[in-house]
């Protein structure tokens, strides 16, 4: 029997942020109707919860609720994190000490316009960054995985920037979350670089894009899930697989889109 569980990402609700700020009793409330048993959320999204741990694990708990995943951008230009990165860090750490099974998913933010200046420097500088974090936060029994992502100006959005990437997760024991319309929007094949890293998927993030990369809701665009599901449950993934819906459609009816969300993967996970 597969041991792949299913959850989302808050994203969906962090497209009305101003709305759904901290509403977590409704963002977890949903994702039960939905037939997701995880959420992970971005620190923004958990309002007064970040600061109140016991009282997060109580309300996910009451609902059967699983927190899965807390994500955290930087923008890690430098050798070094500077003391506002590194002190955020810590915080994050300190929370996800308190939820055990929970990752702490990186994810690099473009800070800087052009791309290509200095992208071999830039790369280097974040990578030791998030390793400089991935060792601390072992320290406190948390894992951590990277989640590379292709706005234009991203430092990790073709293949060719993977391979130094893959390089530093492996040799620092770094898991790596593959995001699936990241990747496409990249122009890679998803499956078949989840199939050649199989060893670093610990996490997994899916989203639709349509033909000319625009994002779109789960089952409506161009991405085909079902052969990651399959592969991942053919090698015995444990591991969380979470929708992450940028949509037009999210901004106009966000819990309709998390609803629609958990019925496609329930047609691709449990329909045969």
């Amino acid at each position: 029997m597969s041991k792949i569980r299913y959850g989302s990402q808050t994203y969906p609700w962090q497209m009305n942020v101003e709305k759904f700020h901290g509403q977590v009793p409704h963002m977890a409330d949903v994702l039960k109707r939905a037939g997701f048993t995880g959420m992970e959320a971005e620190i923004v999204m958990l309002g007064a919860y970040y600061k109140d741990w016991q009282k997060l694990k109580a309300l996910l708990e009451e609902r059967q609720i699983t927190f899965a995943a807390l994500a955290v951008h930087e923008n890690w230009l430098f050798r070094e994190e500077t003391d506002q990165e590194r002190a955020n860090m810590d915080e994050a750490i300190e929370f996800l000490s308190h939820f055990p099974t929970a990752k702490l998913n990186l994810c690099h933010v473009a800070a800087d316009p052009v791309r290509d200046h200095n992208l071999y420097e830039k790369q280097k500088n974040q990578l030791k960054c998030i390793t400089a974090v991935a060792q601390r936060a072992a320290e406190r029994g948390v894992v951590c995985t990277f989640h590379p992502n292709s706005g234009e100006n991203s430092i990790f959005r073709y293949e060719s920037d993977y391979h130094i990437m893959f390089d530093t997760l492996a040799a620092h024991g770094i898991g790596y979350t593959p995001d699936v319309g990241h990747m496409m929007n990249g122009g890679m094949d998803p499956l078949k670089v989840i199939r050649e890293h199989r060893e670093l998927v610990w996490h997994v993030h899916f989203k639709d894009m349509t033909a000319d990369h625009q994002w779109a809701t789960m089952g409506t665009g161009i991405g085909e899930f079902k052969p990651i599901v399959d592969f991942l449950k053919e090698t015995d993934y444990r591991g969380w697989i979470m929708t992450e819906d940028e949509s037009p459609d999210a901004v106009q009816d966000s819990d309709k889109v998390v609803l629609a969300d958990g019925a496609y993967m329930e047609s691709i996970a449990f329909g045969g």
